[in-house]
C-alpha cells in the first residue's frame, strides 16, 4: 500500500522526468536509483534535488551531490584516467533512491547518515 508521501513524490517525478524514450509510463518504485534507473546524471540531478526540496519543503543545504552524482561530462575521462593511476580514482557512488527522498520527506530534512543507514535497512 503506497501512502500519501510516496503518492506525492511519485506524481512530481513523473513531472519532471517526464515520458521515457520510447512513449508508455515510467516505472517509479522506492528502489527507483535516480541516476542508475531513472538517468539523472550532472547538472540536471541537481536541478531535481533543487526542485525536490523547494516543493516538499525539505531542509537540504548540505545536500552531498557528489556522494550521489557524477559530474557532469567527466565521468568517462575520469575513469579511463583511473586505469593508470590511483590517484585520479574518484570513489564509488552511493545509490540515491526515490525511497531515500520519500523519507527526507517525511524528516522534513535531508540527513545522509539517518537515510542511507534506513535504506540498508530496508534494502
Amino acid at each position: 500500500m503506497k501512502d500519501a508521501t510516496w503518492e506525492r513524490l511519485e506524481a512530481f517525478a513523473r513531472e519532471e522526468l517526464g515520458r521515457p524514450l520510447f512513449g508508455g509510463r515510467l516505472n517509479l518504485q522506492p528502489s527507483s536509483r535516480l541516476e542508475e534507473d531513472l538517468g539523472l546524471t550532472g547538472l540536471d540531478a541537481v536541478g531535481f534535488i533543487e526542485k525536490w526540496a523547494a516543493t516538499f519543503n525539505v531542509r537540504a543545504q548540505d545536500f552531498p551531490y557528489r556522494r550521489y552524482f557524477a559530474p557532469e561530462g567527466q565521468q568517462l575521462l575520469s575513469s579511463f584516467l583511473g586505469l593508470f593511476s590511483k590517484r585520479v580514482r574518484q570513489p564509488a557512488l552511493v545509490p540515491l533512491t526515490l525511497g531515500m527522498l520519500a523519507a527526507a520527506m517525511r524528516r522534513g530534512q535531508w540527513d545522509t547518515a539517518e537515510i542511507e543507514a534506513t535504506a540498508n535497512r530496508n534494502d
